[in-house]
């Protein structure tokens, strides 16, 4: 289930159109660049998230 609940963050691949893409051309900045310098953040935050889940369960 906290798998299933961590998939449904990632988009299971919809979030680059969704979100990266359009976030790129408001910021004017190309969009490999965004997805490069937000990779670990965003890794680093569903870790976190998924520690602080098995504490809690």
């Amino acid at each position: 289930m906290l798998q299933l609940n961590n998939m449904s963050f990632i988009g299971g691949g919809t979030l680059i159109p969704w979100a990266l893409i359009p976030a790129a051309a408001i910021c004017n900045v190309s969009p490999f660049e965004l997805a490069r310098r937000n990779l670990i953040p965003v890794a680093i935050g569903l870790i976190v998230t998924t520690i602080v889940a098995l504490f809690l369960i």
